[in-house]
């Protein structure tokens, strides 16, 4: 690849390849899946650090090598997987499908610990995870960023992320979030934050020693910085205020990728990535405008902090860098929200990152930000296997398919509205579940459910290209209320009359339509109640889909 020309796709992975470290204890067993994403077509890699915003190396002034400073891995006792499931019956001990093997003689107590005990050993056997990291990119033909989480949640859990706590953060309790947090934040259940507050000059300082740091120890091609995980970044009331504070520390990286590309005489890229709402990054002390206008940052990554959502504003983004040269990609993780049965799949089927990059690309992206598609489960599935080492053919496929608008268009896509239980603080407001409003009672047009499709659908049905389209909706208690049910799509008024139905192995059942009145660009669907006599119980749609079968 020719690392002076801007990649498309970019893979990012948290740094749990290591656990491959325990095959053979040979360094190129860590990078084993690069063959496999390069001949899918992934242009970069970003690697964390270490784990959350602590290192994989030790020596560092600014911070430590993740768990360094943990003594008991095991005080409950209980053993659990990786993320904090009590593994009672399940022998061995095991991380993604891979079971835990001994360690210098001695079995970890818990995933944790092994993860630990890796990053120890190898460094103990000579080597470095981040020049084993670049040198396997280098081989493989790809471009590497050395990526942080700038506000990682996970050390907020006392079940689980305690052991993510740093030395720093034990000891300098002033410099966190802390207590109170705003509820449905990470962390709300104990009333404390264990995440930085940038307000801080200490923290900012840290992160600026980090990023000057690991630019000089390795040849890294630029640097990614997650602000996707994940606000708040400042306490409750302070965040307007503080909007110019997180800006500077922008321009201070800038000025430090700068000064390396000088040194290094070649062009090392600043990456950013935020979540997906303008807007809402804004009241997050996220100034997503100025950063692109000023040319900040090479490449800005709208993504959400968890799971695959398609609200996302490309469109204002790609204004914003008409004159800074700014990229804006299109950012999204493997996983979804919960879906109707597709492609055989029931979890996180390809279909609705095919629909999200496209809208992207259609809205003037310049590429695709993979989001933890290293994990099976947050890949289409039930896979074949839980080893995160191997890929389904289906899984390459859509890799290689984000690559390509075209490939996109020719594949069925769904385009949905994230129904989540908690949805990430900066991403656009959630528009489901809701009860249905009574039109008796003023409900109307605005009511609406609002859906981006940028696809000429009446053109793709005129080529053959798309063969049917269909609307899924998931609706509870509306049994006896189904004479009552108004439904539009796009203002034209649609029988309450499914064509057919769809039940997921959960139980949960979507009515289907085929073929309702869409359109390119905005779709509106429509779900009132007539009359104005309150219901009981009271019907709600829970999810909502457009399907584009091709």
């Amino acid at each position: 690849m020719d690392l002076r020309k801007p990649p498309q796709l970019i893979f990012n992975t948290d740094g749990h390849w290591i656990i491959n470290y325990q095959d053979r204890w040979e360094p190129e067993d860590i990078t084993k899946m690069m063959p496999t994403l390069a001949a899918a077509g992934v242009d970069a890699l970003s690697v964390l650090v270490g784990i959350d915003d602590d290192l994989s190396w030790r020596g560092s002034p600014h911070g430590q090598l993740w768990g360094d400073n943990i003594e008991d891995w095991n005080p409950d006792p209980l053993p659990t997987d990786i993320h904090g499931h009590p593994l009672r019956d399940v022998q061995p001990l095991h991380i993604h499908g891979r079971p835990v093997k001994e360690i210098d003689g001695r079995m970890p107590a818990n995933a944790h610990e092994c993860l630990y005990g890796l990053f120890a050993k190898v460094i103990q056997d000579g080597h470095d995870l981040m020049q084993i990291y670049i040198e396997g990119a280098r081989k493989h033909d790809m471009a590497i960023y050395a990526s942080f989480r700038m506000n990682d949640a996970h050390a907020c859990d006392e079940a689980r992320g305690w052991y993510g706590r740093s030395r720093q953060k034990m000891e300098s309790p002033d410099l966190l979030l802390g207590s109170p947090v705003p509820v449905g934040v990470h962390g709300a259940d104990w009333a404390f934050s264990w995440r930085w507050n940038y307000a801080e000059a200490e923290v900012r300082e840290r992160f600026l020693g980090l990023f000057d740091e690991t630019l000089t120890r390795y040849d890294f091609d630029g640097l990614e910085l997650d602000f996707s995980r994940a606000p708040p970044f400042f306490r409750p009331g302070e965040i307007i205020e503080n909007i110019p504070t997180l800006t500077q520390l922008i321009r201070d990286a800038r000025e430090i990728v700068k000064h390396h590309s000088v040194s290094k005489d070649r062009e090392l890229r600043l990456i950013v990535r935020v979540p997906v709402g303008i807007g809402e990054n804004l009241e997050a002390g996220i100034d997503t405008e100025t950063w692109i206008r000023e040319g900040l940052t090479d490449i800005l990554v709208l993504g959400s902090p968890g799971y695959c959502v398609h609200e996302i504003d490309i469109d204002k983004a790609v204004s914003f860098a008409e004159r800074s040269g700014t990229l804006v990609f299109t950012g999204f993780d493997g996983a979804t929200y919960t879906v109707s049965p597709q492609e055989g799949y029931e979890r996180s089927p390809s279909s609705v990152l095919r629909a999200t990059a496209l809208n992207g690309y259609r809205e003037g992206a310049a590429g695709v930000h993979l989001f933890n598609y290293d994990y099976p489960s947050h890949r289409a599935g039930p896979a074949d296997s839980d080893d995160f080492n191997v890929y389904d053919d289906y899984h390459l496929q859509t890799v290689q398919a984000l690559k390509e608008p075209a490939s996109l268009e020719r594949g069925n896509r769904c385009y949905y509205l994230p129904s989540p239980a908690g949805v990430g603080r900066a991403d656009h407001r959630a528009q489901v579940p809701r009860k249905l409003a009574l039109m008796g009672r003023g409900a109307g047009p605005e009511h609406a459910m609002r859906l981006i499709v940028h696809d000429d659908i009446d053109a793709g049905k005129a080529e053959g290209r798309i063969e049917k389209t269909e609307l899924r909706l998931r609706v509870e208690d509306v049994e006896g209320s189904l004479d009552r049910i108004h439904l539009e799509v796009n203002g034209r008024s649609l029988p309450f009359t499914p064509s057919w139905t769809i039940t997921n192995s959960q139980g949960q059942q979507w009515f289907v339509f085929d073929d309702p009145p869409l359109r390119q660009g905005l779709n509106t669907v429509l779900l009132l109640l007539d009359g104005i006599k309150t219901p009981d119980p009271w019907p709600s749609v829970q999810q909502c889909e457009i399907l584009v079968l091709t």
